[in-house]
């Protein structure tokens, strides 16, 4: 595998979170799929289980530096 390979890799899986799925009841990655509003401290996002497509919103917090 080259460099581009594993850096887009890389890419995506930083663009996952394991979180707990209402449809599968199981913990599994949800893939950002749109950034739905920014605030001050906090950034709203559209999440998408990779295992059965469930779509749901996700408040990601931002510590102020």
């Amino acid at each position: 595998m080259n460099n581009d390979e594993l850096q887009f890799l890389q890419e995506q899986l930083d663009a996952t979170e394991l979180l707990a799925c209402a449809t599968c009841r199981q913990e599994t990655l949800h893939a950002h799929v749109e950034v739905l509003e920014q605030y001050a401290h906090a950034t709203e996002l559209l999440m998408e289980c990779t295992a059965c497509g469930t779509r749901r919103t996700w408040m990601q917090l931002e510590m102020p530096d």
